[in-house]
Parts: structure tokens; sequence; C-alpha cells
């Protein structure tokens, strides 16, 4: 668990998705990178935190689908729908990874490419203010961080953690 005082803990599944090697990896990758030192408050913003969410976007978008797939779309929206354009988890993880590059490892450069739009910020704890980039944020909850991409928010522990624990209680056996 990356914050013991989370509202939403994910612990590592202890069986396998439905024989689907490629489903357990990504799983066991989604759950390293949760539990990241880069996600915590006291890592530095030079760190490459930026990579480590692109990628932990991929890989949640990903299981997502899987979830829609089989017929079972996670689709709490608490704290979800930042001026209205998002209507569920699902759909923020979605757009999210649809403004994100094909691979973490091509995340500066599109970033720097798309100019003052699709900035990727973060902040920890609970605060309102403006990012040095002029994007103004709001985050909600003391005891979490929140990620910004444009004017869209999500949690990790939240949202993210949330929806991959949703997803995982459906999908394994």
């Amino acid at each position: 668990m990356l914050y013991p005082t989370g509202r939403y803990s994910v612990s590592k599944p202890e069986t396998t998705m439905v024989d689907n090697a490629t489903s357990v990896k990504s799983l066991k990758r989604i759950h390293e990178l949760l539990e990241s030192p880069l996600f915590r408050e006291n890592s530095s913003d030079d760190a490459p935190w930026k990579s480590a969410f692109a990628e932990l976007i991929m890989l949640v978008n990903d299981l997502l689908v899987e979830e829609n797939a089989v017929g079972h779309r996670v689709s709490f929206y608490e704290g979800v729908g930042v001026n209205g354009k998002i209507q569920d988890i699902t759909s923020l993880v979605d757009w999210l990874h649809s403004y994100l590059p094909g691979s973490p490892a091509d995340l500066t450069a599109r970033l720097a490419y798309q100019g003052y739009y699709h900035r990727l910020n973060r902040y920890f704890g609970r605060g309102t203010g403006y990012f040095a980039n002029g994007l103004f944020f709001t985050s909600d909850y003391d005891d979490d961080v929140a990620f910004f991409l444009d004017d869209q928010r999500i949690y990790l522990n939240h949202h993210i953690s949330r929806a991959v624990d949703e997803a995982e209680h459906h999908l394994l056996p």
C-alpha cells in the first residue's frame, strides 16, 4: 500500500487472471508502480515520475478495457468529472491515455511539443492554487497525490488504486 492512511488500498493479487500471462504481468507492474517511491511526497520533481505515471495510466487503461470486454465497466464517479468532460473513472483514464504518448519514454517531448496545454503536474495533499506553468489546481485529499494533465485531475489512491482494486476483484476468480 502506498499510503497507509489512504481510503483505498490495493493488495497484490494472490491468484492469477484467467490464464493470461500478459495480464498477470501487467497487474504485477501496476502494483509495482502504485507502490513506487516516485509517487511519494519526498520524491524529487527531477525524478522520472512523469514516465512512471504515463506507464501506469497505459497499464490501467488496458485493464479497464479488458474489464469492459468481459461486460463489467469500472464506473465510479466520486471526484471524477472535472469541468463536466468526463463521466466516470474509465472515461477519465481513457482521456488521460489518449493525451499521453505511445510509450513513457516519449512523454517529455510530447508535453513540450504541445506547449501550454496538456502539461503534467502533481500535487501532494489538500490544496488549491496555480502551478508554475499557470494551470489552476484543486486537490481535495490530505492523504493522496493528485496528478493533473491539462484541466483533468486523477488521484493515485482515490481513483487509480480504487479502479485497479475493483477491476481485480471482478476479474480474479
